[in-house]
């Protein structure tokens, strides 16, 4: 993986390995050195996967070795004799990367040593305890910085007619690294059976200002959540508005650190605050983007003039454009977040998650099982009214968002609430069940919001029929 720092290339193996379930190991290539020489053994990698996966060799076997700073082990060029920490790091990586058995037991280790005299002395054979790397995913990255000239110069030579033809716009930005083949890579100072191990080369292009706001804006921003929790921890209710992102994104952008740079923006314009509104009355903070071109000077403002109404507008504003993002996600998301659970969508329960999400600091992800845990409650709550009573019940989709509200309300489990609501109506149901043979009844939102009145009207219907 070639691209520039900050676009997420550890982030998004690491994410993989999570959703697929298998064990990743990340190593920094400039920590290592050829066997035998001072430094990180490329075999304790291997080591350290079976660790990750708690011993178990048959998981590990499919494991993530992840190598980044790989662009670093690239020989100069310049070094007489052999380079130690570049070209030699490069062949004691060949054998793993293809296929080869590695020592699980590290022979200089004492403790090793003496279960081997151990289980020697019980069994009067030696163990050997080894694991094939024939299909553990290795994947190298690096910034790669000087590439893009050596790719530069090769197309130029070549003379392609693209190229000629846009080298004439100076508005035009190339990224170089697009055209890469393994004859750069091995100009640049890699072995060409290092680079011939890998058969994937993919490039990641620099993450634009777009992207970054995409980074804050989403509700899971990682960033985000754990400036919100920082103010939380003061008894203070932090939101941004779309301005706001859409500015410290373009401020990130300019240090082109990828998304590195965030954090930084972000610390920069709330450290003040954070610093400073924990003695003040104010509980809540709506970030503007007069609070990002101008922190100090609104801060004096606000310590100046705490009551100013113009605070609780901006709260309220940024409160409405958070509300709104989370709603365009998880509808954007609605198959993902809804149809894998086969749980029936309505706008009440997307209610539901963003009142879960903003009360309980939930991801979107979490605040939805939090909801599906307790739909699945309602219906197992029918099922077992009816092997207690006799009567078999089935709450409209409408009665069972009610449920969800009032629990959520009054922090009440659901056997409780649904029980309170059945002692109404479990003595009329079971009348005109005897007096109708009714099989089941279908019990809408009214039998929730007004459980007597539903009652009086099922009871005086059934008498008419009758």
């Amino acid at each position: 993986i070639i691209g520039p720092t900050g676009v997420g290339k550890t982030f998004m193996i690491k994410l993989i390995a999570r959703r697929i379930g298998v064990p990743f190991v990340k190593g920094d290539a400039t920590k290592f050195s050829e066997t035998g020489y001072v430094g990180g053994d490329v075999e304790d990698l291997i080591r350290d996967l079976v660790q990750e996966a708690e011993g178990n060799v048959d998981k590990a076997r499919f494991g993530i070795v992840y190598l980044d700073e790989i662009d670093k082990i690239a020989s100069s060029g310049h070094i007489v004799g052999p380079d130690v920490s570049r070209t030699g790091v490069q062949r004691a990586l060949l054998k793993p990367l293809e296929e080869t058995e590695v020592e699980l037991r590290v022979p200089h280790d004492p403790i090793t040593q003496m279960e081997a005299i151990e289980y020697y002395r019980r069994t009067g054979r030696r163990k050997r305890n080894t694991i094939n790397t024939r299909y553990i995913l290795f994947i190298a990255s690096g910034a790669f910085s000087g590439l893009e000239e050596i790719i530069r110069k090769r197309l130029h030579k070549q003379k392609l007619g693209f190229l000629s033809e846009i080298q004439e716009r100076e508005d035009v930005k190339i990224n170089y690294l697009r055209f890469v083949i393994p004859e750069d890579l091995i100009a640049y100072g890699f072995e060409s059976e290092f680079v011939g191990r890998f058969p994937v080369i993919a490039v990641f292009d620099p993450l634009s200002e777009e992207d970054l706001y995409a980074i804050l804006a989403n509700p899971n921003s990682v960033i985000v959540v754990s400036k919100k929790r920082d103010f939380r921890a003061y008894g203070i209710d932090l939101a941004f508005t779309d301005e706001a992102l859409r500015r410290m994104a373009s401020l990130a952008s300019r240090e082109n650190t990828g998304a590195r740079a965030l954090s930084r923006v972000l610390e920069r314009v709330l450290i003040p605050f954070e610093k400073a509104l924990p003695s003040t009355r104010l509980s809540y903070l709506g970030v503007t983007p007069e609070m990002v071109e101008d922190p100090e000077g609104v801060l004096r403002e606000m310590r100046s003039n705490p009551e100013n109404p113009r605070w609780r507008e901006w709260y309220a504003r940024a409160c409405r454009e958070e509300e709104e993002r989370l709603r365009e996600f998880l509808l954007q998301r609605k198959r993902i977040f809804f149809d894998q659970y086969k749980f029936p969508f309505t706008p009440a329960k997307l209610d539901l998650v963003l009142k879960l999400h903003r009360k309980e600091d939930l991801d979107p992800q979490q605040a939805l099982e939090e909801i599906l845990m307790l739909w699945r409650q309602i219906r197992n709550f029918e099922k077992s009214f009816e092997r207690r009573t006799g009567i078999r019940i089935a709450f409209s989709e409408e009665a069972r968002d009610l449920i969800l509200d009032e629990i959520l309300k009054r922090d009440e489990g659901v056997y409780a609430f649904c029980d309170r609501i059945l002692s109404i109506l479990e003595y009329g149901l079971k009348l005109v069940q005897d007096r109708t043979g009714k099989k089941l009844f279908e019990l809408p939102g009214e039998a929730v919001k007004s459980p007597e009145s539903f009652l009086n009207r099922l009871v005086s219907t059934s008498y008419r029929l009758d």
